[in-house]
């Protein structure tokens, strides 16, 4: 507990002032966070060493492709596969209105990745394509989970996987649906899942209910495979609504160097939840994981520990 008190003194708040649906790549010297678009950028990028300090980098694909209708490119995800990065991200597919998921590569983290002339899934018979985010399992082996987008259709969302290629370019096999809305606190709605492993249990985190008000949360189950079968071990979310923190969602679980499993997820801040009033801005904590379960160590943990 203490090593990770050290390492991250409390919940922050980063000092962009929007952030939504971050997701973090840890480097030798620090960490990049990639972002939902915001006003004149498609994937906005910051650096910092030490989650102390942001550096705006500018836009990672300030060229779209020809597919894709601007506005609309949501929750990058970037990986490192051999020499190249590889961004993972949802757009606006121009001949249908639907959200589907893309792929570009880029030398550097901060880019600009250029991307393919097509995307990678597209589930158009069910509502479009969202949230893409990468494991690299302990195996070598590489897979993409996405949400198919129902609730823009008035249909259910799913949670969803594939092996990918060897050069993260391209699915391997047909998808497996891997998790659905189930228990009140989720309102019918999941999306943004992200599968990590530790020990040999793999551990599926996903958000739940309206984004866009304070009963967004986050969603824990288990399984013994990359695709499942996944079980939600409780009825409640992980993570919730707590302080002035309201409706935290799209985490991104990551190691630090030291090995430690840390969460990152936006959060509007109480009492301003929703667009255009409100911002969704970055915070981080602490990730416990240990056999079937996983807890976010909350602020006031921390400050019990540091005591």
């Amino acid at each position: 507990m203490k090593s990770l008190t050290r390492v991250f003194p409390r919940t922050f708040q980063a000092t962009a002032e929007d952030l939504p649906d971050p997701n973090v790549l840890p480097v030798d010297d620090g960490y990049f966070v990639y972002a939902t678009n915001t006003p004149g950028l498609n994937v906005p990028v910051v650096f910092s060493s030490d989650f102390g300090t942001f550096t705006l980098l500018g836009d990672a694909m300030p060229v779209l492709p020809r597919w894709v209708s601007r506005g609309f490119t949501w929750a990058p995800e970037v990986v490192k596969i051999g020499p190249r990065y590889i961004l993972y991200f949802t757009a606006r597919l121009r001949r249908s209105g639907r959200q589907v998921i893309g792929v570009a590569v880029s030398d550097v983290p901060q880019g600009p990745f250029v991307a393919a002339d097509q995307p990678i899934v597209t589930m158009l018979e069910s509502g479009g394509a969202i949230d893409p985010n990468i494991l690299m399992a302990s195996d070598g082996r590489r897979y993409l989970y996405w949400k198919n987008d129902g609730n823009a259709v008035g249909k259910m969302t799913h949670l969803w996987g594939s092996a990918l290629s060897d050069d993260g370019l391209n699915l391997v096999g047909a998808p497996t649906a891997l998790l659905s809305a189930t228990k009140p606190w989720e309102r019918n709605l999941v999306e943004a899942p992200q599968v990590i492993e530790e020990g040999g249990i793999f551990h599926l985190l996903y958000s739940a209910a309206d984004f866009g008000n304070e009963t967004y949360a986050v969603g824990h189950a288990s399984g013994p495979s990359p695709l499942g079968n996944f079980e939600k071990k409780r009825d409640a979310p992980i993570l919730a609504s707590h302080g002035r923190i309201a409706g935290p969602g799209h985490s991104h679980a990551f190691r630090t160097a030291s090995g430690d499993w840390q969460l990152a997820y936006h959060a509007w801040e109480a009492g301003s939840c929703g667009y255009p009033h409100g911002r969704r801005a970055l915070h981080v904590a602490p990730l416990r994981v240990q056999g079937t379960s996983v807890n976010v160590v909350l602020p006031e943990v921390l400050a019990q520990a540091s005591d």
